[in-house]
């Protein structure tokens, strides 16, 4: 390419980046005049602990239901001569630049992987449909589908490849991070080691004549992978998984996933471990009304379980997609259907195309994308049974389902895949991405002149 022309795109390049970064600010400012009222959503709370993180030097770690990073980080930013109203101000700002920072780095990392034309689709998606509506909001969710995203990239890498000791450490740590921003580590956690003894299990896959060697090697490097995986895990957090079971009598102690989990609504979790709080010890109550899994399983009906699971699906689709026009309604529900649709599509065209010792090697990263996407959106189904918290954590799912999307479109035979329409022939991977750009239009400008001003992001 000459110079003049590889100049010129990367001019442009430049101004259209420049110009979706000011008008997401853009939509950020309108978005914060939406929050005025700091005592709203749970703001009050981060606020709170953040003024407590101040004071304390850092050694306050929160009341066991809101980890502690994201106050930690806000803390850099007060000083005692704020009232809660200035520093609510400031928090929205920072967080406002934060979301800013996080998103160029999201959209450097799809850049570098995927085509441009693929990766200028999902930053701008995961700009407009969640971050500029989340940005201005004095709350942890930002920061954590940043590290969410960083982690789970960064575990699919590994996945793809051999590994070893050193990159169990990087992942775990990464992990620890998601879990000490808001307590969503475990179910990563499980994810991950569930994939890796999948990716050791398809080591019996391996031609018979070569297979006893190489699965005992594999085998020993997922061993020392996984060990190192779970120990940076535990070093990360191990100053605050043990205040934790000094004050609680359990190191994984959340007041949210120990107990309100299995009530059956809110008003109950209020009058029961709430009232005797939970949030400052281990609730005072006999222990057969201290609720959990085991309790949950005795008195309730596969029936319930299952109507549990609807109706918490029913409240997040109306919550999210459906309810009253725009005040809750991200738009991001159109993307994700028909990212699921392509994926539901394309994955399957292209496992019947792919050998079979390609796919057992692949067998790792598939468990862990299923299973992480699997087990979070459950899991936030089943707490909106009884929360009013809308899709705020399900959205920690928008970067790695774009990123998946992005992996299957651009495999090896997903890129080269083709479908005939009558006399047309197209590429599965352009009309893909025609059919969620388009969508994707219409979907930012009705964030730019309406969202912007109607929703209420906090949920």
């Amino acid at each position: 390419m000459p110079a003049r022309q590889r100049s010129g795109r990367l001019l442009a390049f430049a101004f259209a980046t420049i110009a979706a970064l000011a008008l997401y600010f853009h939509v950020a400012r309108i978005q914060s005049e939406v929050n005025k009222d700091h005592n709203k959503s749970d703001q009050s709370a981060y606020i709170d602990a953040a003024i407590a993180a101040y004071e304390t030097s850092f050694h306050d770690t929160g009341d066991r239901v809101r980890m502690p990073l994201f106050p930690w980080v806000m803390a850099l930013f007060y000083s005692p001569d704020m009232t809660e109203e200035t520093f609510f101000a400031t928090g929205k700002v920072v967080n406002t630049y934060l979301s800013g920072l996080i998103l160029c780095l999201i959209s450097a990392m799809f850049v570098q992987r995927f085509t441009l034309g693929y990766a200028a689709y999902a930053s701008l998606s995961i700009a407009f449909l969640t971050f500029a509506i989340k940005a201005p909001w004095f709350q942890t969710e930002i920061l954590l589908y940043g590290i969410f995203a960083a982690a789970f990239i960064r575990a699919v890498d590994v996945l793809r490849r051999p590994v070893g000791w050193r990159s169990g450490l990087e992942v775990g740590a990464l992990v620890a991070l998601v879990h000490f921003t808001k307590a969503m580590g475990l179910l990563f956690l499980i994810s991950y080691l569930g994939a890796l003894f999948v990716q050791w299990l398809a080591g019996f896959a391996l031609p018979r004549k070569r297979a006893d060697s190489v699965r005992e090697q594999v085998g020993w490097r997922l061993l020392s992978h996984a060990a190192a995986f779970l120990l940076a895990f535990v070093v990360v957090l191990s100053p605050y998984l043990l205040e934790s079971y000094q004050r609680f009598g359990m190191p994984f102690y959340n007041a949210s996933n120990t107990f309100y989990v299995w009530y059956d609504s809110w008003q109950d979790a209020k009058r029961g471990t709430k009232a005797a709080g939970d949030r400052e010890h281990y609730p005072d109550l006999p222990e057969e009304q201290i609720p959990s899994l085991s309790k949950y399983l005795r008195e309730h009906t596969a029936t319930d379980i299952l109507d549990r699971f609807v109706t918490g699906a029913q409240r997040m689709s109306a919550r999210s997609c459906t309810d009253t026009k725009y005040k809750y309604e991200y738009g991001f529900c159109s993307q994700v259907g028909l990212g699921l649709l392509a994926l539901a599509i394309v994955a399957p065209w292209i496992a019947l195309r792919t050998p079979k010792r390609e796919l057992a090697a692949a067998a790792g990263v598939i468990c862990f994308v299923i299973l992480v996407h699997l087990s979070n959106a459950l899991g936030t189904v089943w707490y909106n049974y009884i929360g009013t918290s809308g899709p705020r954590g399900l959205l920690a799912l928008l970067v790695p389902l774009f990123w998946t999307l992005g992996l299957t479109l651009h495999s090896r035979i997903g890129y080269a895949l083709r479908f005939r329409f009558f006399s047309i022939q197209a590429r599965v991977y352009s009309a893909v991405l025609t059919v969620l750009g388009i969508t994707l239009v219409y979907e930012i400008y009705q964030t730019v002149t309406h969202r912007a001003f109607a929703m209420w992001g906090g949920k």
